[in-house]
This record gives C-alpha cells, structure tokens and sequence, in this order.
C-alpha cells in the first residue's frame, strides 16, 4: 500500500495528539513513529508543589501578555487559578497540566474585568467567568438536572425501596445524578435468577453489574439466586461506563430484597469490591456539586477520595460530605426505615461471626462497633 523513499531533511518533526485518535493513524505512519522509539505518553498533572506553583503564577502572566489588553491578576486572582488547577487535576496533591484549558479561563477572566472597566481582574472576576465560559459538557449537564428537576426523574426528598441516587461524570469535568432503580421478582428459571440491567452500558460496567450478586451474597449472606433483579439506570442516554455505580447499584438491590427504604435525599458514589470494601472513584469534586446543585442534602463518598474534594465555597453549607469504607456503613447511612435498625444489627452480627471463625479469641481483639474497621 505505501512505497516510501529516503528523503534528506535537516529538522525534527515534534507531534502531539489524543489517544483515541491514534486509530485512525495510517498504520504504515505509526508504524515509523514507534519503528524509531520516540512516542511519549505525557502526564496530565504534576505534582502540588510550591515550586509547580510558582510555574502557574509564571503562566498566568504569560496568558495575560500573549492576549495584549487583558488587565493584570491581583495575587488573589492568581491563586484562584491555581486552586482551579487543583480541582481540574482530580486528584490530592496535583496540579493540572491541561493548560489551554485553564489558558481559556485566564483570557475568559480578562474578558469579563474589560468589560466592567476593572483595572485588575479579581476573584470574583475568575468566578464570574466559570460561570460564562462553561463546556458544552457542562452545559448539556445543567440541563439534564433542570429537566430531571422539572420530570421528577430523581427525588430529593422522601424514602423509596429499590430507589437511590447515583452519581456520575459527563466529559471530564460536568457531574450528574444518575438515578438507579431495581426490582426484585422471583426467579423465572428453575437453575438460577439473573441481573438484568437496562441502560446503554459499556464492558466495565457490565463487569460491575456481574460482579454486584456475589457482593450481596457475600455482604448480607442472602443468596439471591431465587430472584430475578432488574436493574435500571433512568435516563441513561449517553451511556454508562465504568464501575462507579456499583456501590449504588448493591444498596438499590439490597433495598428492593429486603424491602428497606432508601434515603432520597442523599446521593453516593463509589467502586465496590468483591469483598465489600468501599474503593475510591474520579470525579469526586464534581459528583459532589451536581448532588448539591439537584438539592441532595448529604453525599456517600469513598474515605480514600476525600483528600481530593475542593468543591467550591457556595456548595459548602448546603451538603454534607460522608466518607465511607465499607458496604455496611454505606447501608447503615443510606437505609431508613422501621426494618434498617434489626438488618444493620444482623449484618454486623454475620460479619462479626466471620472473623471469629478465622480468629477464634475475636472478643478480645475486637471493638463493639465493627463497621468502624
């Protein structure tokens, strides 16, 4: 297909791109790329350091003489930009290197101080341009909770079984609720009952839907062969990928079989293992604020994530934030209800009567509440 000759050139092609458009690269082309060893996966966040802090203030300044008629930042404003880099990297301690995006919000920042005639852009100038310069992710997210809002697609109010809020990232920086509902209904087979999910979703979290029966058995010691669960993630139009729901999706089935209401006025994300352990997820800053923005009153989040929240400042008063470790302490915060009081009691009893089958002087070693380790 490709006949290629020795050309003389005295320069260094530099190249960069996103992976997911290395397949539609020429394979000859990549095939010479990688034939002389030179391809680079580049980070996309360095670390928090003061030095790396230093560096952004520097870029700041960069921005502002590049665009020629943006005003100066005041040192407020400069710090600002670099709590944003916080929050965008995702993650604790880091900073992000996606710098055309934080680039737009230096130039946005700008645009919004020349219009009011500011001799300085200032914090609030950075959040007022937040606000004007959201991606059309963001803007797609806005929506969906103003209309779930409206449909009722979600509550936040009340207690229902099989019902629970999720949460989820559209793009890489817009969090949404994502409603989850399931059923319980007996077995249509003779051999087995299934999970049944409805929703666009992607292979990992097919995995997790697989994966959420075994959890359950092992958890709550009820084998939920003798039933068929149907599982579905409400208006899940974009689809859903990944294994972040697998907590919510667990607490929804074991809500639905033992018929315990669940809490609607809160809203939880989190990877489930098989053990039950509680694992952290991406995203967190923003499923928080979109579970605050639909009126959520409190958010179930994995403990190791916690480090990496920076929500922003108007979200701080209006929920609360609630790290948890295992499945247990997520049903004993998620569950309401007459019933939730005896389950949580037999559910640590079970798991209490697990460790002294390995650690037969358990008693001695082991506190009165068990959740807690």
């Amino acid at each position: 297909m490709v006949r290629t000759k020795a050309v003389p050139c005295d320069f260094v092609l530099v190249a960069s791109g996103n992976l997911e458009v290395l397949k539609d690269m020429h394979i000859a082309l990549r095939s010479r790329i990688r034939g002389y060893g030179y391809e680079i996966f580049m980070k996309d966040t360095m670390k928090d350091t003061a030095e790396n802090r230093k560096k952004l203030a520097q870029f700041v300044a960069q921005e502002i003489k590049n665009d020629g008629r943006i005003p100066h930042f005041t040192k407020e404003a400069v710090a600002e930009i670099i709590k944003e880099a916080q929050r965008r990297a995702g993650k604790k301690d880091s900073l992000t290197l996606r710098l055309r995006d934080l680039g737009g919000l230096v130039r946005a920042a700008g645009d919004v101080a020349v219009e009011e005639k500011a001799s300085e852009v200032t914090t609030e100038h950075i959040l007022e341009a937040k606000k004007q310069s959201r991606t059309l992710e963001q803007q797609i997210a806005d929506r969906y909770i103003s209309q779930r809002k409206e449909y009722s697609v979600f509550s936040n109010e009340g207690a229902k079984i099989g019902c629970i809020n999720g949460l989820a990232v559209i793009g890489n920086s817009s969090g949404i609720v994502l409603p989850i509902a399931a059923e319980a209904a007996p077995s249509q087979s003779k051999e087995e009952g299934k999970i049944i999910a409805a929703g666009k979703l992607g292979d990992i979290a097919k995995e997790a839907v697989q994966n959420v029966g075994a959890i359950i058995k092992k958890s709550i010691g009820k084998d939920i062969s003798n039933y068929d669960i149907h599982i579905q993630f409400v208006q899940s139009y974009d689809g859903v990928e990944g294994d972040s729901a697998s907590v919510s999706m667990a607490t929804a089935i074991i809500s639905a079989i033992e018929n315990i209401p669940i809490d609607q006025t809160l809203a939880l994300t989190g990877s489930l293992s098989v053990r039950g352990t509680v694992l952290p997820i991406g995203g967190a800053t923003y499923k928080i604020e979109a579970a605050a923005e639909s009126g959520m009153k409190k958010v179930l989040i994995p403990s190791s994530n916690l480090n990496d929240v920076l929500i922003e400042k108007k979200y701080v008063d209006q929920i609360e934030i609630i790290p948890v470790d295992t499945l247990t302490d997520v049903l004993e915060h998620a569950l309401v209800g007459p019933k939730k009081d005896e389950f949580i009691k037999d559910l640590k009893e079970n798991r209490l009567d697990k460790i002294k089958d390995i650690l037969p002087n358990a008693n001695d070693i082991i506190p009165s509440h068990p959740s807690k380790n």
